[in-house]
């Protein structure tokens, strides 16, 4: 009987964790504001941060025409406001950096947001 107390008791435990771990998750996801999806970023954008605007379009990310989901996810399915440094290299797999023996943390540490310019860390 100790024993099947026991492990209901594991169980459980292991049980709570889970869902104290998916809600953890839910809560931190990221979601873009409830807009008119048919209208593109860079629309949109022009009016609501021009200067964000402005800066992608002089970026290489910009002359390209490079999409704004492809960094910041699509707004509905997944969307990340301050993208991490995982985004960059899904496409830049040559530049990955060992974060460990820099002083930087992330890719954005050295290059700028949207124009992607590199500049000094200690700046």
């Amino acid at each position: 009987m100790r024993k099947l107390f026991i492990v209901l008791l594991m169980l459980v435990t292991a049980g709570l964790l889970v869902n104290l771990t998916s809600l953890k998750n839910a809560q931190t996801k990221e979601k873009h504001p409830d807009v008119d999806f048919s209208v593109s970023c860079v629309e949109c954008h022009t009016e609501v941060t021009p200067d964000v605007v402005k800066d992608w379009k002089s970026s290489k990310h910009g002359e390209m025409n490079f999409g704004c989901y492809m960094c910041h996810g699509d707004g509905q399915q997944e969307f990340y406001a301050r993208p991490g440094s995982q985004r960059c290299i899904s496409c830049h797999p040559a530049y990955e950096v060992d974060f460990s023996k820099t002083k930087a943390s992330n890719c954005f540490d050295c290059h700028q947001g949207h124009t992607l310019k590199f500049h000094k860390t200690d700046e």
